[in-house]
């Protein structure tokens, strides 16, 4: 039972590093390394119907 935790808590920490990564590089790439503007902006739900309106 302990190694099973212990695996499922390994797969835990590793999804939120994953999030974690993911909404960091959004942040950074669309403030930064766009110079779009304030990093929070990368949440607006404006701006991804703006993006999927380019894709679709």
């Amino acid at each position: 039972m302990k190694d099973i935790s212990f695996y499922i808590l390994k797969i835990l920490v590793v999804l939120l590093l994953i999030a974690v990564a993911f909404i960091a590089g959004a942040m950074l790439g669309y403030s930064v390394i766009g110079g779009a503007g304030e990093p929070m902006d990368v949440f607006n739900p404006e701006l991804w119907q703006h993006i999927l309106d380019f894709i679709f």
